[in-house]
């Protein structure tokens, strides 16, 4: 099984819902790939804050990694959205992220990430 993106663009973000696994055949880990088409929609689209909902990946575990070295998400405020179970890993992508440019930062609930990313002044 591979994954799928869901793309909406609602009050002035573009949220991506991302379901399936990142490992495909032969055991490849497709976040990196992920993160690539998540950077190109959010590169087509005239807004600067992303909500990505990860509760619908498995094995998700490396893609905050490959979305915080993603170079085209700088300048972007990212909202990420994953169980509470995974929260002890996100402290490092943030910083990484940081570094690159972009301010991500990860929620438990979709409600509080995009009330966060709505206090954000937009790109107009």
């Amino acid at each position: 099984m591979g994954y799928r993106i869901h793309y909406a663009v609602r009050d002035g973000m573009l949220q991506a819902a991302v379901s399936g696994n990142t490992l495909g055949r032969g055991q490849t880990c497709h976040a990196d790939w992920i993160a690539r088409d998540i950077a190109a929609q959010a590169g087509q689209e005239t807004v600067n804050r992303l909500l990505i909902d990860l509760r619908g990946l498995a094995d998700r575990l490396g893609f905050l990694g490959s979305l915080s070295m993603v170079r085209s998400v700088s300048g972007y405020r990212v909202a990420v959205v994953d169980t509470m179970e995974n929260d002890a890993y996100y402290a490092l992508h943030e910083i990484a992220a940081l570094a690159r440019g972009c301010v991500l930062r990860c929620f438990t609930s979709v409600a509080d990430a995009a009330r966060w990313l709505r206090s954000a002044p937009s790109r107009d």
